[in-house]
């Protein structure tokens, strides 16, 4: 599962980024990190980009971008 996946309030632990080093070090310097719990906020009416909370900050993705960000739901 992918944060693409994710929907509206459902909270979720990252498990993995994937993609080019660039990439990746750009979504780290943004408090992506794994083991991180993150969720959807808000959502644009075309769904590109969105809006992620992560931790007290919030973060806007595209979708291609969040595509590489594979996570995995808590049940808590």
């Amino acid at each position: 599962m992918t944060l693409t996946d994710v929907a509206k309030k459902q909270t979720c632990r990252i498990l993995a980024i994937k993609g080019p080093d660039n990439l990746r070090q750009r979504l780290t310097a943004l408090g992506v990190l794994r083991g991180q719990r993150v969720r959807l906020s808000a959502n644009t009416l075309w769904g590109n980009p969105r809006t992620y909370a992560i931790g007290r900050q919030q973060i806007c993705l595209r979708n291609e971008d969040a595509v590489m960000v594979e996570v995995e739901l808590c049940n808590d």
